[in-house]
């Protein structure tokens, strides 16, 4: 993101690496403004189909996050997008299979990730989940029964099921313990 010295609250666009280097690379004088582009710009309010669409008509992956006076609030790229509707994607080197997003101990907890979507995670176990909810993931309901992001080795109590997030990486919950804390009642037969 570029800014002007006189206006630093008003962008004035993105440089891409790749134009850097190239305009680096070509010998040519270090001429930032030449590199600038506009990117998109979104009103907070955007539902995430309709960015998604304005991403690929643009055919570009960085957008200002504006409010309803054109202050710059933020920024999204189309990676955060695709987060939000996937979970999280895997990083270069990182060996990421999604079967293995939750496994269980032999104490009866469980492990999963974070990113693991919420009708993934009720086959294991019965939570109570609301239809109406604006989120997807299992760090989502964490977040929303908090309102906050939790700490490492906080316990949640949800249900019958305590959580506790194992890693936290920046503002992401990456693994979290899932303990029973109902016994479950064995089948007799009379």
């Amino acid at each position: 993101m570029v800014t002007d010295d006189n206006a630093a609250d008003e962008p004035l666009g993105v440089i891409h690496v790749i134009d850097l280097l190239r305009q680096q690379l070509q010998g040519e004088k270090l001429d930032l403004r030449a590199l600038v582009k506009q990117p998109l710009i979104f009103p907070e309010g955007v539902s995430l189909l309709m960015a998604l669409e304005q991403f690929r008509q643009a055919q570009t992956h960085f957008a200002f996050v504006v409010d309803e006076f054109g202050s710059v609030e933020g920024v999204v790229t189309l990676t955060d997008v695709m987060e939000t509707i996937a979970g999280n994607l895997p990083v270069a080197g990182e060996d990421i299979d999604p079967r293995h997003d939750i496994q269980q101990n032999d104490d009866g907890t469980w492990i999963a990730n974070g990113y693991m979507p919420l009708e993934d995670l009720v086959l294991y176990m019965p939570l109570p989940i609301d239809e109406k909810r604006e989120y997807n993931t299992l760090a989502g309901l964490l977040m929303e029964y908090l309102q906050r992001i939790p700490n490492v080795g906080e316990q949640i109590r949800i249900g019958d099921y305590m959580f506790e997030p194992l890693e936290i990486n920046s503002h992401r919950i990456l693994k979290i313990k899932i303990t029973p804390l109902a016994v479950p009642e064995d089948d007799y037969e009379v």
